[in-house]
């Protein structure tokens, strides 16, 4: 799968959420996250934990820059039981990096994912996801631009490290 992603670290989210219902995103639900990142040659590993309901193994491939840039991912839905296992398994065969807690709150605006984060140790950030699927590569590259013009993004400082990384920096 693929999105096109932007990261943004801001001081809070009472602008931004004010556009976002201007603009009739949808406020699609808080999530208590924790993602486990392992070492990985090419690329990311991660589990994450959603809420302590819905467990995800992740592996990413993203470029380090600034503004916005291509993701690929692929996301494998795990039990509670298999998820245990897995971070044993990964941790024993890899080595843990690093533990990232967040608190998720996820607006949905057409194909755009729009994430308003409380990262642990952190801080707060805007995250927008732009799903290339069903959309053509251009089609979602309009939107991305369209979702950032219309909550005013250009004023914030543009992240180009994962949530890892900036721990990892601390």
């Amino acid at each position: 799968m693929k999105n096109i992603e932007l990261k943004l670290q801001v001081k809070d989210f009472n602008k931004i959420i004010a556009l976002l219902k201007l603009n009739k995103a949808r406020f699609a639900g808080a999530l208590k996250q924790i993602d486990t990142y392992y070492n990985c040659l090419n690329g990311r590993l991660k589990i994450r934990e959603i809420n302590n309901k819905n467990f995800e193994l992740i592996f990413y491939k993203r470029a380090n820059k600034k503004g916005s840039k291509i993701s690929n991912y692929y996301v494998l839905p795990v039990n509670k039981v298999q998820v245990q296992i897995l971070k044993h398994i990964l941790k024993s065969a890899y080595g843990e990096i690093v533990i990232i807690k967040k608190v998720r709150n996820l607006w949905i605006y057409k194909h755009t994912r729009i994430h308003l984060d409380k990262v642990y140790n952190l801080g707060s950030f805007v995250e927008l996801e732009t799903v290339v699927r069903n959309i053509k590569i251009i089609q979602a590259k309009q939107e991305h631009q369209v979702v950032i013009k219309k909550l005013n993004l250009f004023k914030y400082k543009k992240i180009e490290e994962s949530y890892s990384d900036l721990l990892k920096l601390r």
